[in-house]
């Protein structure tokens, strides 16, 4: 093994960097509801909106404590 590959080997593999969205609604983590799903879903008037709301969980996306939070407290 060469000394590059060892130093490269044990160093920890991190997550492309997003940039924050300042205008998006919820925090983006690592685990999270799929953004788009829950922005088409918001912006749907609340008459219209599925119960129960359903998103997929995805590797990037809204953090799904504060997305179901902000459901519940919209009715």
């Amino acid at each position: 093994m060469t000394e590059e590959h060892r130093t490269r080997w044990w160093q920890r593999r991190t997550a492309p960097t997003e940039v924050p969205d300042p205008a998006a609604p919820f925090d983006v983590v690592r685990r999270g509801y799929d953004r788009q799903q829950v922005e088409a879903h918001l912006a749907l008037p609340p008459e219209q909106r599925p119960r129960p709301a359903a998103f997929d969980i995805v590797r990037f996306g809204y953090e799904r404590g504060q997305v179901d939070r902000a459901l519940r407290e919209q009715g």
